[in-house]
């Protein structure tokens, strides 16, 4: 493979003025999203209309679009989403980049010769993903943020997928695609495009057993807010990673930013391919970046690892902007601020004074003067105490300049086009035009050139009409003539002529991006699917998961139907004594959510062993474990992180070889039912556990323990207390941390208790019930298990239940 292919510049488009940014500061490709269906909700987003005008805007200056269909669907959506994309596939789109997996399937189906981009929602993160999604039909992944360079260099080398990952802007601190944090504390899915971005939220890391805060400096901090991504100094790296795409986060930023970022990205791209062996970044370049938005600096993400890595802003979680100097005095009766300042600051600016009481104050300059080069004086009318630190949180310089690249378009980047122009006496007028993409078109006129009585049009005089090309995409870099001498032609034929030409390029450049004889297969009947639901009268089975296997023993003798047994920490000796005497109880072992390229290896040859035993099944998490289990005669189980959200994802399912598949905990009992009423596969629903808010490489135990400072020790003191998270409503969301791996985990602070519902979910006609056991002991186990079993003997009895704070999840409210 060559690694030192150029790679796409893929920018953000959340609204007109970020999409003029964007195609004129150097972009290769845009993403956008339409007014519904995308993860990125509270962007302006288009119309659909609109998103016509844009691809075609787009395409005319060659540029890529791909449209962002990147959320989970419900069931009464599906219509509607897929008729959004035939839309777009109409209009042109070139991708469709997808998170709904039956949404994907239905896009190959219907569309097959539109690019599918996998989301970087469904957390592929190792080779094992990356291969399942080429079966699927997926031709570019966009991989988990969580990468590192070596990683995703291995993946490259062994997939046929194009790899595109994200090199600046924010960072999501989860996983992708398994957040549900927004969701559970508010209703609002960061799987619906409708993140709350709870991780900016203040938290205290506490010891849950006693309430004793972990270190008072860090209390109320930011512990789970990240910094943003600058890769400028890893472009050479990046490329030769092989990274296909680099991509630039920020559909919900201001189009300046999006002009910078693209601009600069572009900069340093082509300096690469110009001067590999001097490559360096400019500070003065890397400065701007961090005045148009930085929370405390910029990181480089994952892709030098994670050691060491200064992850977490916790003092703040908003744009810092750039110190520019400190206080040194305040005058009451003038309410005068003087500043000492080391960056010049300019009327227009804004700048933030950080106070140690209250709120910080923040104000744009509107009179500004100097004593001297290095003392301002403006007007402020709040007292503030002497060396109180003065951050410029905007530029009006620099957003002036930046704004000139989207406030009048087509003056930056502009397509170079060469000419012939045909003109001779009684044939028709004529004008060749053509680029350095391979486009060509003639334009024609009736209108004949005749002889000139007094002035003869010159070659030059031809040139300048022709070249006036104004607010055209195209500039013309040289014109052929094939004339006769002493010619008239009207003024106004020459520019009719030009405006013609131009027109039928802009069309042959459209239609050049527009895959020929595209083959639309959808309608909406082909979606109507049997309603096999029947009568369940029975009781569902009992299923539960456990973490630890000390406890399987215990739970085997309370007589539930299947047990999903955590693969870590797996005594195989003790299992197989186990397997000898189940009974009646199904064990199946479940699954790791995340495992990397090393950890994949050791688990490919546990479960060579496992094949050996006459275990049931597997509980499956991620698509990476799917290839690992493809030719098993074991059952499996699509556990909750697969995120099933209709009825076309647990169709593909069942094609995958899947007997189980547990739905969402987002979705509503209502929800639900629409999705039960196929019998195969059968489904399963979770009725009590903590659940999982988030799954994070970064562990926020180690970072309060080691004060933050990474370039110490951790020590493993996560295993040495129960930790939690306190928030601002004085709720404790416990956390766990692997020891090997120092991935963490975030449980909601109560767990999901559906005791007294199982009337109702019963009649859902899902054949399983699922306890999800996390951080309880023992104890709790038996008792919360001992309750499901009595409820489920009679349902319309009421039980008191030994669990008093709890959380019905969504199952009425649903998420947004």
């Amino acid at each position: 493979m060559n690694y030192f292919n150029q790679p796409e510049l893929l920018s953000p488009v959340g609204n007109w003025d970020s999409l003029y940014a964007a195609v004129q500061n150097g972009c290769d490709a845009i993403y956008i999203g339409g007014k519904k269906f995308n993860a990125r909700n509270r962007a302006n987003n288009f119309s659909i209309s609109e998103l016509k005008d844009v691809i075609d805007y787009a395409h005319i200056r060659g540029v890529k679009v791909y449209i962002t269909a990147n959320i989970l669907y419900k069931e009464e959506e599906v219509n509607q989403v897929l008729g959004f994309i035939k839309k777009v596939y109409n209009y042109g789109a070139d991708a469709i980049i997808v998170q709904d997996l039956g949404i994907a399937k239905l896009i190959t189906d219907f569309f097959p010769d539109i690019e599918l981009h996998a989301s970087t929602q469904l957390s592929i993160h190792n080779l094992a993903g990356a291969k399942m999604l080429e079966k699927l039909g997926f031709s570019r992944v966009i991989l988990a943020r969580e990468l590192s360079l070596e990683k995703i260099k291995y993946i490259n080398d062994n997939t046929s997928l194009k790899v595109e990952t994200f090199v600046h802007g924010a960072l999501c601190i989860s996983y992708s695609g398994q957040c549900l944090m927004s969701s559970l504390i508010g209703g609002r899915s960061g799987n619906r495009g409708r993140c709350a971005q709870p991780c900016r939220m203040p938290y205290t890391l506490i010891d849950r057993d006693t309430g004793e805060i972990i270190d008072d400096k860090f209390s109320k901090q930011h512990l789970l807010s990240p910094k943003d991504i600058n890769t400028l100094e890893l472009i050479p790296e990046l490329i030769k990673a092989g990274i296909a795409s680099f991509k630039i986060e920020g559909r919900l930023k201001r189009p300046e930013y999006t002009a910078l970022v693209t601009k600069t990205y572009r900069k340093y791209i082509e300096q690469y391919f110009h001067n590999r062996e001097n490559y360096s970044v400019k500070q003065q370049d890397q400065q701007k970046l961090t005045q148009l938005f930085n929370r405390n600096g910029f990181i480089p993400s994952y892709y030098q690892g994670k050691e060491d890595l200064d992850l977490i802003s916790y003092q703040r979680p908003k744009n810092w902007g750039i110190k520019v100097g400190k206080v040194s005095g305040y005058d009451q009766n003038t309410k005068k601020c003087y500043i000492e300042v080391e960056e010049k600051i300019n009327p227009g600016d804004g700048i933030e004074i950080w106070t140690k009481q209250g709120e910080n104050i923040g104000l744009t300059i509107s009179e500004l003067r100097y004593k001297n080069d290095q003392l301002a004086i403006i007007n402020l009318d709040r007292k503030v105490k002497e060396g109180a630190l003065v951050y410029r949180t905007s530029d009006k310089q620099l957003l002036d300049s930046l704004a000139q690249s989207y406030q009048n378009p087509d003056t930056l980047k502009k397509i170079e086009v060469f000419g012939t122009i045909t003109a001779k006496i009684d044939q028709e007028l004529k004008l060749d035009l053509w680029d350095q993409d391979g486009y060509f078109i003639t334009a024609q006129l009736d209108s004949k050139p005749e002889v000139a009585k007094n002035h003869p049009l010159t070659a030059e005089d031809l040139e300048e009409q022709i070249s006036k090309l104004g607010s055209s995409p195209y500039s013309l870099e040289k014109l052929n003539f094939d004339i006769d001498s002493k010619l008239f032609i009207p003024i106004s034929k020459l520019n009719q002529l030009r405006r013609k030409a131009v027109s039928k390029l802009n069309q042959a450049r459209k239609k050049g991006e527009t895959p020929q004889n595209r083959r639309d297969q959808f309608s909406a009947k082909n979606l109507r699917l049997k309603n096999t639901a029947q009568d369940n009268n029975n009781d569902p089975n009992l299923t539960i998961t456990i973490n630890d296997q000390n406890h399987l023993e215990t739970v085997l003798k309370l007589g539930v139907d299947r047990v999903y047994c955590s693969i870590k920490n797996l005594n195989l000796t003790k299992l197989n004594l186990l397997l000898n005497n189940k009974q009646n109880t199904e064990i199946f072992i479940k699954l790791p959510r995340i495992e990397d390229e090393k950890e994949m290896e050791n688990l490919e040859l546990t479960i060579e062993k496992l094949e050996a035993t006459n275990i049931d099944g597997y509980l499956i998490s991620q698509l990476g474990t799917i290839n690992l289990v493809d030719r098993t005669d074991k059952s499996l189980v699509a556990d909750f992180p697969l995120n099933t959200f209709n009825h076309h994802s647990i169709k593909l399912w069942e094609k995958m070889g899947i007997k189980t598949v547990t739905l969402s905990p987002e979705l509503s009992l209502k929800e639900m039912k629409k999705l039960t009423m196929m019998k195969k596969p059968t489904t399963e629903i979770i009725v009590y556990g903590y659940l999982p808010m988030m799954i994070s490489e970064y562990c926020p135990i180690g970072a309060v323990e080691r004060k933050f400072d990474f370039s110490q020790s951790c020590e493993a003191k996560c295993s040495q207390r129960n930790y939690g998270l306190l928030d601002r409503k004085e709720m404790v969301e416990p956390i766990e941390t692997d020891s090997d791996s120092c991935r963490s985990i975030i449980y909601n602070s109560q767990p999901l208790h559906l005791l007294n519902y199982l009337n109702e979910i019963k009649k859902t006609g899902s054949e399983n019930i699922r306890l999800n056991f996390t951080i309880e002991t023992e104890e709790e186990i038996i008792k919360v298990i001992e309750d499901y079993k009595r409820k489920l003997e009679n349902t319309t009895q009421k039980i008191s239940s030994s669990i008093k704070d709890y959380t019905t999840g969504h199952f009425y409210r649903g998420v947004k």
